[in-house]
């Protein structure tokens, strides 16, 4: 049967042997059949995947995200599928997952040369943002000729997430002391507050502290006596002062 078919990649050959070929004209003795076999042969061809891992943003709180997986975005010749090749990496991680061409492995011998072109998937964390409220200490003390000072602030943050204590540095100087009547202030400013932890954007609302001296409450009386003097008359103008 001189007939040879094929579907995938490769050769098929007819099968032609000389055996099968028989002289039948007698005006030749010794016929030698000399037989190159024939053949259909597929080539294979060369395709083009493009492969893109997943990515997932998410905002800080506190807990682990991951993301998984990844898609083929492309081929570039519709008869290579997705079955054709495998895929030997992890596709799981934190931050980027790490997926190159060498994960991807063609197993289609209809397809020479398979080219994967990949992206790296990854997972994103924003920082979260957060209002830290800072109110300066204070103290209203009435006037009793010694110096009266307040110190401190208290700090509180609209998420729990945030740690005041370990994640604020203070550059400034928390304290007011006064004597006289009035007020003095601390001075607190949100410039002088500054965030150490990478997972928050913060934003400081300061109400500074202040030490208030207050006049004394109680009436005070104060008893005047002007200065007297006798003396036997003289003719003499007198006078007293004081």
């Amino acid at each position: 049967t001189a007939a040879a078919a094929r579907t995938d990649a490769g050769t098929t050959n007819m099968g032609l042997t000389s055996g099968m070929f028989v002289n039948n004209n007698d005006n030749f003795e010794t016929v030698v059949f000399n037989v190159t076999d024939g053949y259909q042969a597929i080539g294979a061809i060369d395709v083009v995947v493009t492969i893109v891992g997943d990515s997932d943003t998410d905002t800080y709180d506190g807990a682990e995200h991951a993301v998984t997986g990844y898609k083929v975005t492309n081929i570039s010749n519709t008869l290579y599928k997705e079955a054709d090749f495998t895929f030997s990496g992890t596709d799981a991680g934190t931050s980027n997952m790490g997926l190159k061409a060498a994960d991807f492995t063609n197993k289609n011998a209809n397809f020479k040369n398979v080219t994967f072109v990949v992206t790296d998937g990854y997972q994103t964390i924003d920082p979260l943002a957060v209002t830290v409220s800072v109110v300066g200490n204070n103290n209203t003390t009435e006037y009793d000729s010694k110096a009266h000072t307040v110190e401190g602030y208290v700090a509180t943050a609209d998420s729990a997430l945030y740690d005041t204590a370990a994640n604020i540095q203070f550059t400034g100087t928390a304290t007011a002391t006064r004597t006289d009547n009035g007020t003095t202030d601390m001075g607190l400013a949100a410039d002088q507050f500054a965030n150490t932890n990478g997972n928050f954007d913060v934003t400081f609302a300061v109400t500074d502290g202040f030490q208030v001296i207050t006049p004394v409450a109680a009436e005070v009386t104060v008893t005047i006596v002007g200065n007297t003097d006798t003396t036997t008359y003289d003719g003499e103008s007198h006078r007293v002062t004081g």
